[in-house]
């Protein structure tokens, strides 16, 4: 179950950093700020898994449910850090890389 927790924070993660640099790529800076409504999701999500995991394992030990409690509040960080890294990334890209598209004219 923990191993589940742990990969809907990566999958989670990677969404939201894909989403968010696709849509800064492709309709500007100002686009990020969606991203911002898919971190904000996504947290408030982890939110309310965490509160049905913890209410879910009563009868485990202190320690396990400590554990549990760490996992949770790393998903947070690994969504938090892949909203930055894909401001990041939009940086780099436009700041380093020149993407030109150019089209076949016809004669």
């Amino acid at each position: 179950m923990i191993e589940f927790v742990i990969l809907l924070g990566v999958i989670g993660g990677w969404l939201v950093m894909t989403s968010t640099l696709f849509l800064m790529l492709a309709f500007g800076k100002m686009m990020g700020l969606v991203g911002v409504l898919f971190l904000v999701g996504f947290i408030v999500m982890n939110q309310s898994w965490k509160v049905r995991y913890m209410r879910a394992i009563v009868d485990a030990t202190p320690r396990a449910k400590e554990l549990a409690r760490h996992i949770f509040e790393m998903n947070e960080l690994i969504l938090l850090s892949s909203y930055l890294m894909s401001l990041v990334l939009y940086t780099v890209i436009q700041k380093y890389i020149e993407i030109v598209v150019k089209f076949p004219v016809a004669r």
